[in-house]
């Protein structure tokens, strides 16, 4: 297994929305395993009514879920000026889905299924974007 240099992971959160719950378990044992802390959320309005830390935290959301999709998630977050660093995942490859994703900033798009090396190359990008000079603005 890959080390996780301590820069990256010291104190680190991923926030998981996704509404399968069998792989939302699977995808926090993961993240857990590979040394950040993470909390999920099957709903949406889970993640909504939850204190999001201000930093070193990224955000792993599904795109298409039925209270509402990742996209307008994210932007319901971004109003509320409680966006962190955004990874987009989605088993699906669509004119739908790639118009949606438009509409992010997401340092990331994770095709389901993905392996545990795309997975921390993504949450170490979004975290390292978190901590930048840009994002501190």
């Amino acid at each position: 297994m890959e080390e996780i240099p301590a820069t990256v992971n010291e104190r680190s959160t991923v926030l998981v929305v996704d509404d399968d719950s069998r792989f939302l378990s699977a995808l926090g044992r993961l993240v857990r395993s590979i040394g950040f802390d993470v909390q999920i959320f099957e709903r949406p309005k889970q993640l909504l009514d939850y204190p999001i830390p201000k930093n070193n935290t990224c955000l792993l959301l599904d795109v298409h879920m039925p209270e509402m999709n990742g996209v307008e998630l994210y932007e319901m977050l971004a109003i509320a000026g409680q966006a962190p660093p955004l990874i987009m995942m989605t088993g699906r490859d669509d004119l739908h889905t790639r118009q949606l994703l438009r509409r992010t900033k997401a340092v990331a798009v994770l095709s389901k299924p993905f392996d545990q090396a795309l997975l921390l190359q993504a949450i170490s990008l979004a975290l390292a974007s978190d901590r930048s000079p840009e994002a501190q603005h």
